[in-house]
């Protein structure tokens, strides 16, 4: 099974892939939901959360700055900078900021501390859960994987500013490597009982249809030759973001 996640409101979104094409999908209320219902089975399981983190330095990940720099001009600002580790365990946006400019020299946005409660939760998962699991859980990155499977040209239109155009654009895209995917994405939007937007959806699709055989082999930002960093302070945790190309 290749499975791709993305994060919702609700919990954790899985679109599951056979070598065939899709399967399934379900709704995960936690890391640990998703382990049990994936974790003996799958082959590759790709989500969009940060893995590896910094402890006392906002320096950028090179594997983010390979994503921006492949993402430019359009779509480089979907790449968030990543709070440092003990900033995303808090419990309070005041306190996460806080934390970050205590322990950088710099400060923290709203838009990072969004996704903060599900960084911090894969990290406790990788770290102290299942440690086993690193390496079948990989960070990927939506619009990295659409700048891949569209002949390396990042998306023209913004799923926050141009909602409707970027679910047709992003339909597209991923409807030219497998022609189900039409059906296989209204299935999975009118039948899951949960909050979850289109664009959660759309970007768990992409991540699966990466991880899939009907994509070619994975490749990993930073590209080869580029500064690479083996992983936060921990040693336990690689940074670093897989892609495919058609």
């Amino acid at each position: 099974m290749y499975i791709g996640v993305d994060g919702c409101p609700d919990g954790w979104i899985t679109v599951q892939f056979n070598e065939g094409g899709y399967e399934s999908s379900c709704l995960c209320k936690d890391i640990e939901d998703l382990w049990q219902e994936y974790g003996e089975t799958a082959e590759r399981i790709l989500i969009d959360v940060p893995i590896g983190l910094r402890e006392n330095s906002n320096a950028k990940r090179p594997c983010d700055d390979a994503a921006r720099g492949k993402l430019r001009p359009e779509r480089h600002s979907s790449v968030f900078p990543v709070p440092v580790r003990a900033a995303v365990h808090e419990e309070s946006y005041e306190d996460a900021k806080e934390t970050q400019e205590d322990r950088t020299d710099g400060s923290l946005g709203v838009q990072s501390w969004g996704i903060a409660d599900k960084i911090a939760e894969l990290d406790t998962f990788l770290r102290k859960t299942e440690p086993d699991a690193v390496g079948t859980i990989r960070e990927s990155h939506p619009e990295v994987c659409f700048w891949a499977l569209n002949g390396e040209s990042s998306t023209e239109y913004s799923k926050t500013g141009q909602p409707a155009a970027a679910f047709w654009e992003r339909i597209e895209i991923l409807e030219a490597i497998d022609g189900s995917i039409v059906d296989a994405v209204r299935d999975v939007t009118t039948d899951l009982d949960a909050e979850v937007g289109n664009d959660d959806v759309i970007d768990a699709f992409a991540l699966a249809l990466t991880a899939s055989p009907k994509t070619g082999p994975l490749h990993t930002l930073p590209d080869e030759g580029l500064e690479r960093d083996q992983g936060d302070p921990t040693g336990d945790l690689p940074m670093e973001m897989v892609y495919a190309y058609p």
